[in-house]
């Protein structure tokens, strides 16, 4: 499986916003960042989640490029507006989760 997104496929579709990134599982966001950085391929049968995890492992291991590519870019300029940090960025997905659920798209 590549890296790349492939937009005919729900599970490759890359993350572009918070409320995005809100609506993804994070134990299979980590266990796809620990497969990425240890250089392991990402199957077909993959989630979404697991997917944005294995992508940012591979970057952050250099096993794809690290300075990453647009799709990148755009989710780290929408998850950190106005130069907030990182640090905040637990506590803004849980909001947006908050949201969610009060809509009934996250469970």
């Amino acid at each position: 499986m590549s890296n790349e997104p492939d937009f005919k496929n729900p599970n490759r579709e890359p993350v572009t916003s918070l409320m995005d990134l809100a609506l993804l599982d994070d134990d299979e966001m980590a266990e796809g960042y620990q497969d990425g950085a240890g250089g392991l391929p990402c199957g077909d049968n993959r989630s979404r989640s697991y997917w944005h995890g294995w992508r940012n492992g591979a970057r952050d291991r250099g096993h794809r490029d690290r300075a990453g590519d647009m799709w990148d870019a755009l989710l780290a300029g929408n998850v950190t507006p106005e130069g907030r940090g990182l640090a905040e960025l637990p506590a803004r997905i849980e909001e947006c989760r908050k949201v969610l659920r009060e809509a009934g798209a996250l469970a």
